[in-house]
């Protein structure tokens, strides 16, 4: 009987023990997750900006693109520039800002488009 005791308590503080470190984990996803619930990724060798101008450069009318992206000491998104051959034509800069700041989740005012010089 006294085995059946200890199983049951052994079973009960191994449930327990789950039931917390899951709870724990669905905490730690929940506070490194962005207000909406996307993640934002982080990448400051470069390879971020290849590949937002790659991504942008299949907006309609967007032409040759190129993009700088700002990180704050947070490492999150604080700015984008974007130089594009398209922005001339306002609704494609206009869709150029949204795009960067739908994929960034900062505002459109933290994202600036010029039109990028014409190589002849």
């Amino acid at each position: 009987m006294f085995e059946k005791l200890v199983s049951k308590k052994a079973l009960r503080g191994l449930v327990t023990l789950l039931l917390v470190g899951a709870i724990l984990i669905m905490a730690l996803s929940i506070f490194s997750q962005n207000k909406d619930g996307r993640r934002q990724i982080i990448d400051m060798d470069g390879s971020s900006e290849e590949r937002l101008a790659s991504v942008l450069s299949g907006i309609k009318g967007a032409g040759d693109v190129d993009a700088a992206i700002e990180y704050g000491q947070d490492g999150k998104v604080v700015g984008v520039i974007v130089t594009a051959e398209g922005a001339r034509i306002p609704a494609v800069a206009q869709n150029l800002s949204k795009g960067v700041a739908t994929l960034y989740d900062i505002p459109v005012s933290s994202v600036t488009v010029f039109e990028k010089e014409q190589e002849e």
